[in-house]
């Protein structure tokens, strides 16, 4: 393998506001990082030298320039045979110069041109619309197309955009429902993570392919379930729903709009808990190049093998070498455990009566369908029974009286 490494070669192919920089650095340019990450936008570092000062006179640079940058991969697999990849289009976001020996370092970030997505706040409400709708109207704003890739089309009834760049507001509206997003070659990408990590693995990483390797647990565990406490938008009532089962519970803050939006939130924000218990970070002897939101399978690493998702891809070029970093988390089992346990249990909820409330409305509320009464009848009879004797009746009529302060059961299953 050693043997294989020495007869490659391996240059960055680097483009500064449309003008070809290879032949200009080729000589002087001593470290070269492309960071492809799922969780904030990719970035460049490019490490340069500056003996003749041009690069703090003539050509120092400037926020917003743009750069293109790829990497080249000569008699890769065998003499002749090339290979690359393109690593994208970045503007850059700060530089540092310094000596002696002078040198300068560039950074730049993958983002539109327009560099009020990233710093301008904005406040903006819509009603009855999809998240999809949502990212296509922020990203037309910028020029940018958008790539929705995910079957999930989630309704809200209400969202507001509270004086947040819209680059920060759609990283958590997509956060909060399980999504993943970058900025990548003037597109917003959104993926969901759970669709993501079902996917098969695009290559299988043996033990003897690694260089370095670094594995991480958490003494802590995961979290067994999430509970979510809302305020009902139409009656400003407290509600809270369950999701997963007892044990290590999440306590989660956020709003809703219905049981149902309660669900699919703990449900995430599970999944986002549980993501990072166990992690590796590989070096790897570079061969195929491994993208960020894949899965690999990673093999003959003992109790450590198992289905991981690649959450951020280094790539580094220096003098002396070419190296791959993988960061990775492990695809549990029991990623999925909100879900599934919510289907075995007997409840996804508890409501407090207060004063005007009906199993009819409350119906309405937790499954959007008031016919449905009868499902938090049943789930409560004796508790909704005893309260109206206590009252004075002789029954509650089927669920027709109930008392402010009688807290219900609501079953599983509200959609």
């Amino acid at each position: 393998m050693e043997e294989a490494l020495r007869t490659r070669r391996v240059q960055t192919d680097i483009f500064y506001n449309g003008v070809d920089a290879n032949i200009y650095i080729s000589d002087t340019l001593s470290d070269f990082q492309y960071d492809d990450s799922t969780e904030e936008s990719d970035s460049i570092s490019i490490t340069i030298g500056d003996a003749d000062g041009k690069w703090s006179g003539a050509w120092i640079p400037y926020k917003g320039d743009k750069i293109s940058a790829g990497i080249k991969l000569e008699d890769w697999e065998g003499e002749g045979i090339d290979q690359g990849f393109y690593c994208g289009e970045f503007i850059v976001d700060s530089f540092r110069l310094s000596g002696p020996p002078q040198k300068v370092v560039i950074e730049g970030v993958s983002s539109p041109v327009n560099l009020d997505f990233k710093e301008t706040t904005r406040t903006q409400t819509w009603e009855k619309v999809t998240i999809h709708q949502i990212a296509a109207e922020i990203a037309a704003r910028y020029g940018l197309a958008l790539v929705y890739d995910t079957g999930q089309e989630i309704t809200l009834e209400r969202e507001e955009q509270n004086g947040e760049t819209d680059s920060r507001y759609l990283q958590e509206l997509c956060n909060k429902y399980g999504m993943g997003i970058k900025v990548y070659l003037s597109q917003i990408i959104i993926w969901s993570y759970e669709e993501y990590e079902a996917q098969e693995p695009v290559a299988v990483i043996e033990r003897e392919a690694v260089r370095k390797w670094e594995y991480k647990g958490s003494v802590q565990g995961t979290y067994t379930g999430a509970r979510v406490s809302y305020t009902d938008p139409k009656k400003g009532k407290k509600v809270e729903a369950f999701i997963g089962r007892e044990g290590r519970v999440l306590t989660v803050n956020e709003k809703a709009e219905s049981v149902a939006d309660a669900e699919r939130i703990g449900k995430n924000a599970l999944r986002n808990a549980n993501r990072k218990e166990v992690t590796m970070e590989l070096t790897l002897f570079p061969n195929e190049p491994i993208p960020a939101a894949c899965t690999v399978r990673l093999a003959g690493f003992d109790k450590m093998d198992g289905i991981y998702f690649v959450t951020q891809a280094s790539h580094r070029v220096s003098r002396k070498e070419y190296s791959i970093r993988l960061s990775l988390y492990q695809i549990s089992a029991d990623t999925d455990i909100a879900g599934q346990a919510s289907e075995e249990r007997p409840s996804a909820s508890c409501y407090t009566v207060v004063k005007g409330d009906t199993l009819w409305d409350l119906a309405e509320t937790f499954y959007q369908d008031n016919t449905k009464y009868t499902l938090i009848y049943e789930a409560n009879r004796e508790k909704i029974e005893a309260e109206a004797k206590r009252h004075g009746k002789n029954d509650s009529g089927g669920g027709y009286w109930i008392y402010p302060g009688t807290e219900l059961t609501i079953p599983g299953g509200a959609k």
